[in-house]
């Protein structure tokens, strides 16, 4: 049976929404304004093609076949969540998620300390703080973990962008059968094509 993209979407937010309680230990740095999209680094990756996501601070692009469903979680809009169409076989359609963290910004030391126990807490499994990455000009923390409600298991990657003073917490859900390497490689797509407005 297919789970609702809604009830799925909910509980990456609720994970998301864990994290973005870090508390703040350093002044943020202005850094000044819009910066040019910066592939994250690591092994080279062609940027994402599909429709392009637009919210108040950022801009990018998701995979072709992406798009907006329209049982989409409430309170998100096209600026916020989209989701594989086309992954309809194992009942679960990847999925990526931005929420603004409410604690401003949130260091990459924070995330891969306090970060890992908030997850931990809100019953993630296999909780990893995988290699930093770089991406629209900061270096950003990355976390996986496992993840199951309603009899419906997934696995998810978190990134942490920052742009003047504000974090913007960047989630991909995934189905559990999807290998690091081609999470990791999807997320490079997308966060190769972000941009600050």
């Amino acid at each position: 049976m297919r789970r609702p993209a809604t009830a799925l979407a909910a509980l990456v937010l609720a994970s998301s929404l864990a994290l973005a309680g870090c508390a703040t230990r350093e002044e943020p740095a202005d850094d000044g304004g819009a910066q040019a999209p910066t592939t994250p680094s690591g092994p080279e990756v062609a940027p994402a093609a599909g429709p392009k996501v637009e919210g108040e601070a950022y801009t990018f692009t998701v995979p072709e076949g992406w798009g907006f469903p329209p049982e989409a979680p409430a309170g998100y809009d096209a600026s916020m969540f989209a989701a594989d169409l086309e992954d309809i076989e194992d009942g679960f359609s990847d999925n990526v998620n931005v929420i603004t963290s409410p604690a401003g910004e949130i260091t990459p030391e924070q995330v891969e300390t306090d970060g890992v126990a908030e997850l931990e807490a809100a019953n993630a499994t296999d909780v990893t703080v995988q290699d930093r990455v770089t991406a629209a000009g900061t270096e950003s923390a990355h976390l996986s973990a496992g993840f199951s409600a309603e009899g419906v298991d997934y696995l998810i990657d978190q990134y942490y962008l920052t742009d003047a003073g504000q974090t913007h917490i960047v989630t991909f859900s995934f189905s559990p059968d999807v290998a690091q390497e081609d999470r990791d490689a999807l997320a490079a797509s997308v966060l190769a094509t972000w941009t600050w407005n």
